[in-house]
């Protein structure tokens, strides 16, 4: 394998790794049902764990799609984003917190699974996102890490002072 594309990968599953951990530590000690995002859905920190968990295991479908040389995608533009989150918000809205936090592991083991086995010529390229963006597998990841780290968890530790 590539020197530096070792290197990248076992920057990228550190980086799954901690953000996984830190996301266990922040939410799994609060109230399940405490309403933590307040717009107009009133998300509960059971509906952040699934709404991290849907789109992890998207994340995982892009770059299966990319590793066979294929694209996949499920938000077609930015405007798009609330039709995609509602209904998968709202699928998860009835599950038990234990089937939450299974689906959010599963799709983080998928996340890294890939990242393990992905072809070494597939990291140098660029790929389609989930949300129809372009860029690295690196970039990609980072992006995904930040999105449950800044836009969720670091707003939750703020909203709760925990």
């Amino acid at each position: 394998m590539n020197p530096n594309v070792e290197e990248t990968q076992r920057q990228i599953l550190n980086l799954l790794d901690t953000t996984r951990r830190e996301t266990r530590s922040i939410l799994s000690p609060l109230d399940p049902e405490r309403i933590v995002h307040t717009d107009e859905r009133a998300w509960r920190v059971r509906d952040v764990v699934g709404h991290l968990a849907v789109w992890n295991g998207e994340a995982a479908r892009s770059l299966k799609a990319n590793a066979k040389g294929e694209k996949y995608y499920c938000v077609t533009s930015n405007g798009k984003y609330d039709e995609y989150n509602g209904p998968a918000a709202d699928e998860r809205r009835t599950w038990t917190t234990d089937r939450v936090w299974a689906e959010y592991e599963a799709s983080h083991d998928q996340l890294k699974s890939i990242v393990e086995t992905m072809p070494v010529e597939k990291w140098a390229g660029n790929m389609i996102f989930s949300w129809k963006e372009r860029g690295t597998i690196e970039q990609f990841i980072k992006r995904m890490m930040k999105h449950e780290k800044n836009d969720h968890c670091d707003l939750i530790i703020k909203a709760t002072g925990k």
